[in-house]
């Protein structure tokens, strides 16, 4: 594992653990569980430059916090999952990506 893959993982795992600590703090588990891990899924993502997959899987794990924490229908949560999904397919991957460093000494 590279210096940039630990950094990534610290910072995903400092993010978990603050949120854990919160939860512990407040009692508030549920939904509280699925904001920090759709935090969480997102801090370390960007930090990696995995680009859209980091909204993508935070968003999943949000909608189903939201969805919990108001108490609304189940339609409204199926409508929010496929919002994220067709989100992916409509938004460029790599306008959220680290733009890609050229390390081929060949290539202009």
């Amino acid at each position: 594992m590279d210096r940039i893959e630990r950094r990534v993982d610290a910072l995903g795992s400092g993010t978990f653990l603050i949120g854990l600590g919160v939860l512990f703090a407040t009692g508030y588990w549920w939904p509280g569980i699925m904001f920090v891990v759709g935090l969480t899924a997102i801090v370390e993502s960007l930090a990696a430059g995995r680009g859209w997959y980091a909204f993508q899987a935070g968003a999943w794990s949000i909608t189903i916090g939201v969805w919990a924490l108001f108490h609304i229908g189940l339609a409204m949560m199926f409508i929010g999952l496929g919002v994220a999904a067709l989100l992916g397919y409509f938004v460029k991957e790599d306008r959220f990506a680290k733009p890609k460093v050229n390390t081929d000494p060949l290539a202009e």
